[in-house]
């Protein structure tokens, strides 16, 4: 298969992903894509372009609305979307991104996620210990949910709305994305709008001890779009990429239903956590950009080059993980880059870790013989920089 098949959303290719990206990145470590994109996928040079803010910065949207608005008429829900992605941590640079990743980082981590995760747990299991079978994803999405919902002061019925709105607005990092889909983001992002002003109203009414209220006040009203933005991006990321990690942990952990993992200790529940997400990476790829003309590894760029970083291929390479394609719970060292690096480095990468630790010995001891269903086929999804399934239906007993 070439490279470009890489960039493919088939079923198959999706199968078999992991074996794909490692034969191109043996022959093609680095090279151009057929959208003249800069791909690296080894891990040196990931995580090299990762740790180099000189020369390249997070992935500036501003460009590509200026085109795609141009197209649409300068469809006012078009501007005010882009104007909204300026504001999501993982689109901003410099001094801008420092200081509120600083102040979003010390407000999101004031929760007490010991009591909001067991929780949330606690309903899940109850929700499913009678049942026969369910869809392995819809079960980690209200698990999702929960935590997010709990966090910021969501009401059960806002789930439809909040499984909608993370699943549409990923599109943006699809590389085919045409101005329909860009304008089905947007159209998202201005309910979502609408959506955070009645949830903050509420939150006013009922006196609520509110997150969103305390950054409301902490950013004042000159810097709405700042906090619709930064609300955007940590629901879309608490939703779809938990929903992601855990369903493709669970899937492995089926899969090696005989590796046995000492979820009793610490050190071995924190050990086999590292180990599945590097082993699944649900995100494939992080872009980036190109700050000025310069020179990589032979490769004139021009300013302003997307470059997009293969996460799930630097997990998997040999040069750094001995025995890369093989699910190995005692892993370590495990020096994984599945929650990126550097200043690069996830924001929610602490509580994605707490959740997994505390839900999977958890949710696996209840349904210690949870399978895949033998007669109902697992769907992927369309997407290929969030890959992973649509749909994977299992049998609880």
């Amino acid at each position: 298969m070439s490279a470009a098949t890489i960039w493919s959303s088939q079923n198959k290719i999706s199968q078999n992903y992991a074996e794909l990206i490692d034969n191109v990145r043996r022959t093609s470590p680095i090279h151009l894509n057929v959208f003249g994109d800069l791909v690296v996928m080894d891990y040196k040079h990931v995580k090299k372009i990762f740790a180099d803010p000189d020369h390249f910065q997070n992935f500036d949207f501003t460009e590509r609305f200026k085109i795609v608005s141009a197209i649409a008429n300068n469809d006012p829900a078009l501007l005010e979307f882009g104007e909204s992605l300026r504001h999501w941590l993982l689109f901003m640079n410099g001094e801008a991104h420092a200081e509120h990743r600083k102040m979003v980082n010390k407000k999101f981590y004031e929760a007490n996620y010991e009591t909001i995760t067991t929780d949330a747990i606690e309903e899940i299991i109850a929700e499913y210990r009678d049942k026969e079978e369910a869809d392995l994803v819809e079960i980690t999405r209200k698990f999702s949910f929960l935590i997010i919902s709990k966090i910021i002061g969501l009401e059960s019925k806002d789930y439809d709305f909040i499984q909608k709105f993370s699943y549409v607005i990923t599109l943006i990092f699809e590389k085919t994305l045409n101005v329909k889909d860009l304008m089905e983001c947007a159209n998202m992002s201005g309910q979502f709008r609408s959506y955070l002003g009645e949830t903050i109203s509420r939150h006013e009414k009922e006196l609520a001890n509110s997150l969103l209220l305390e950054m409301k006040d902490i950013m004042g009203s000159s810097r709405v779009n700042e906090l619709i933005g930064t609300w955007e991006f940590l629901v879309n990321a608490a939703t779809e990429t938990t929903t992601l990690l855990l369903t493709r942990s669970i899937a492995a952990l089926i899969e090696h239903k005989e590796t046995f993992i000492n979820w009793n200790t610490h050190d071995g529940c924190a050990i086999a956590v590292e180990e599945l997400i590097r082993y699944v990476s649900p995100v494939n790829w992080i872009p980036r950009q190109v700050k000025a003309d310069m020179e990589f590894e032979g490769l004139q760029l021009k300013k302003g080059k997307t470059v997009l970083l293969g996460i799930a291929s630097a997990n998997r390479d040999p040069a750094v993980f001995q025995d890369p394609e093989t699910f190995i719970p005692t892993r370590k060292p495990n020096p994984h880059i599945g929650f990126g690096f550097g200043i690069h480095h996830c924001m929610g990468a602490r509580l994605s870790r707490f959740e997994m630790q505390k839900f999977l010995p958890r949710f696996m001891a209840a349904f210690p013989d949870i399978r895949l269903h033998p007669e109902k086929s697992g769907e992927w999804d369309s997407k290929v920089f969030f890959r992973g399934h649509k749909c994977l239906p299992v049998l609880l007993k």
